[in-house]
């Protein structure tokens, strides 16, 4: 017995046998309390049409109705030769006659025939028994990624896809795969790595044997399909919008790529001056697409997109519930006069695409996310659309109302109660930084969420949000250890030409009262001097430099030490006076100060090379330090912590004292991570700030 859809088909071998399997399918019917059309019902048929093809004893046979066609066409009335008439009525039989589909024989394995060319695939399924029998067909054209695919892969793909169209044959009837490509060897290395190993993986559930091609009969057939698979012809006025964004604290931008016939692309790449949501710069994205292809004058347009919200908006099958995404709708109907063709490479953005409309703030509720689960449960209500009807239908599944409140079986605890927006909020504060708070992280405040009985669809994030916002977490949060900007460096021409000095302090008083630290660095050999200070004063600033830095010199950077590069020869050290050197000993007074004249005249060389020398060692010192950045950066009236020094810590609050203080708010951006930053009251901070030290403030 056989069905299809709303017709059966009831085949014996024999007549007794043929009666005895009618009485047997008429029992059952009536079992089931089944009828049948009598007027529709025929017995005894040796062959005949069924779902238009022609079935006999032998098999599946082509339709003679449908080939009709072919065989009564008429010969053409250019110059016609009895050999073309020949070879004419030669390829009519050929179409009118097409290899017969015969039914598998269970005892028989199945013989597989696989054909592999650069835009299809297909394959062909015989059984041998006096010759090579058909048992079915299979073709496919390959679609985008595919098409790049590797021989070999396109030969499991057809393999993989036979499979799934014809499981039934699969699992109950040994596959025997002929072909000259080493899949075997291929499918069982350990090696393999993506989507290799899942169809490997896919195929080791069936009984397959790969054997060395042979007879090339039923290949003939498969290598047939595979060359008059119809491709699909693409649109000559076609172009095709790919866009794509990113936004993050730092700022937000977008690119585009518009290809048309002929390999025409146009990339364009957009910087927006205005902080942006993701959805938000998925629009502004699509709206300068569309002006650029209305620019073109390009007739047909397919947009492709991979933010699932905007695509379901456009297409009307999600509702739009934002005021601004709904405005960002309707501009997308608005036109704009064809401008000057023009090559754009960059465009920033300074503004919006939207105008708002300044409007009083109302605050109303917006409906819960359970209204539909407890419509349907109550009601029986549905979407009118039949996929979200379906979807509706699932998820309720796993819901139940008690006493009018909507509760969700969960697997930690039985039932879980769903709460609205108000609700959740009440249950995260109180949880949270209640009398039993904890102020943990966001993964354990979502589990304690879930083990108290509660639930809403966006627990985990809404749990994120609020730990981001909570101000004693942000108070005691972790310092930022992490570079904000990369190394700028500066360069100087030549020795002690710039001179970089630091205060330090103050810091616990030590033996004679000093709590400052004054360091000088020189930006050309690196060498670095400090010292202690009671107080800061410009007479104990200038007796450092006098003493520490003058009169004083050290290993720097540039290979060569700060007496060579001033002087352009090397110094004497005390210990060759008590006990001289070679060169001492062999030293030519006369001489020295011509000698000491010619250095002079050749320190620039020296010079030249330790520069070379320093700018190599900046190099690998920004490199090694680019890799640890973790961009951080302000913009003037953003409110942001300051790192709580320790200096201005409260000795009496110990390990508790909060690491950062404020809120404060930036004044100034003085680029490259310096920062002057004011009270929210509007005093300045005397001093400026690195991003190192700072961090955003939440609220």
């Amino acid at each position: 017995l056989e069905v299809y859809v709303d017709d059966m088909v009831i085949k014996s071998a024999s007549g007794p046998d043929h009666i005895r399997d009618l009485r047997s399918i008429f029992d059952e019917v009536r079992c089931h309390h089944m009828r049948l059309n009598p007027a529709k019902c025929t017995f005894g048929v040796a062959g005949g049409k069924f779902l238009g093809f022609m079935l006999s004893q032998r098999g599946i046979e082509a339709n003679p109705d449908k080939c009709q066609a072919i065989i009564s066409m008429r010969t053409t009335k250019f110059k016609w030769t009895d050999e073309c008439e020949s070879a004419f009525n030669s390829f009519k039989a050929i179409l009118a006659t097409p290899p017969l589909l015969v039914k598998p024989d269970p005892q028989l394995d199945m013989i597989m025939y696989i054909s592999v060319s650069d835009k299809a695939i297909s394959t062909v399924l015989v059984q041998e028994k006096s010759e090579q029998m058909p048992i079915y067909f299979i073709s496919r054209v390959l679609q985008d990624a595919e098409a790049k695919y590797q021989h070999l892969e396109k030969t499991v793909l057809a393999l993989v896809h036979t499979s799934r169209r014809l499981r039934h044959y699969f699992q109950s009837q040994r596959m025997l795969v002929r072909t000259d490509t080493p899949i075997t060897k291929v499918l069982r290395k350990p090696e393999l790595a993506g989507r290799m190993v899942s169809w490997s993986v896919e195929l080791s559930q069936f009984d397959i044997r790969f054997e060395p091609r042979g007879p090339i009969k039923a290949q003939s057939l498969a290598d047939f399909l595979n060359e008059f698979t119809l491709t699909a012809t693409p649109d000559a006025h076609l172009w095709t919008l790919h866009v794509d964004r990113s936004s993050n604290q730092q700022g937000s931008g977008a690119g585009i790529i518009l290809e048309g016939p002929g390999h025409v692309v146009v990339e364009q790449s957009l910087r927006f001056g205005f902080k942006a949501s993701n959805n938000q710069a998925e629009y502004e994205a699509l709206l300068v697409g569309l002006r650029l292809a209305k620019d073109l004058g390009i007739p047909k347009l397919q947009c492709w997109s991979d933010s699932q919200v905007v695509i379901g908006q456009v297409s009307g099958v999600f509702q739009i519930k934002e005021p601004t995404l709904l405005l960002y709708f309707h501009a997308l109907a608005s036109s704009k006069k064809v401008s000057h063709l023009r090559s754009v490479i960059q465009q920033d953005l300074p503004t919006p695409s939207i105008t708002k409309q300044e409007s009083l703030q109302v605050q109303h509720e917006s409906p819960a996310w359970m209204t539909g689960i407890k419509g349907y449960l109550t009601a029986g209500t549905l979407p009118d659309d039949p996929l979200e009807a379906k979807k509706m239908r699932v998820r309720a599944a796993r819901y139940t109302l008690i006493a009018g409140d909507l509760y969700k079986r969960g697997f930690s605890t039985p039932l879980l109660k769903c709460l609205t927006p108000d609700q959740a909020h009440y249950v995260l504060r109180e949880i949270h930084e209640g009398v039993c708070g904890t102020h943990s992280g966001g993964r354990t405040l979502a589990a304690k969420v879930l083990r108290a009985g509660y639930y809403w669809p966006t627990l985990v994030a809404d749990c994120s949000n609020f730990i981001q916002q909570c101000k004693p977490c942000q108070q005691h949060g972790p310092l930022n250890h992490q570079p904000p900007e990369g190394l700028h460096s500066i360069s100087t021409p030549w020795p002690f030409s710039i001179w970089g000095m630091d205060i330090l302090g103050p810091f616990p008083p030590a033996k004679g009262q000093v709590k400052f630290l004054v360091v000088a660095v020189d930006h050309f050999t690196k060498w670095i001097e400090a010292e202690a200070l009671a107080t800061i004063a410009a007479s104990n600033i200038q007796k450092f430099f006098w003493k520490s830095v003058i009169t004083r010199f050290g290993i720097p950077s540039t290979k060569e030490t700060p007496f060579r590069l001033t002087y352009g020869t090397d110094a004497m050290i005390p210990v060759e006076v008590g006990e001289p050197s070679l060169r001492r000993t062999q030293f030519d007074e006369d001489s020295n100060r011509e000698n000491l004249n010619i250095e002079m005249d050749l320190v620039d060389e020296a010079r030249e090379q330790a520069l070379v020398n320093m700018e190599a060692c900046r190099t690998r010192l920004a490199k090694r330090i680019r890799t640890k950045v973790k961009p951080r950066e302000f913009q003037a009236g953003d409110l942001v912590w300051r790192v709580t020094g320790e200096a201005r810590k409260d000795k009496a609050q110990g390990k508790l004292a909060p690491n950062w203080d404020g809120p404060f708010r930036i004044m100034h951006n003085l680029k490259n991570g310096a920062y002057k930053l004011e009270e929210l009251s509007g005093k300045a901070i005397p001093r400026t700030w690195n991003a190192t030290h700072l961090k955003h403030y939440f609220s």
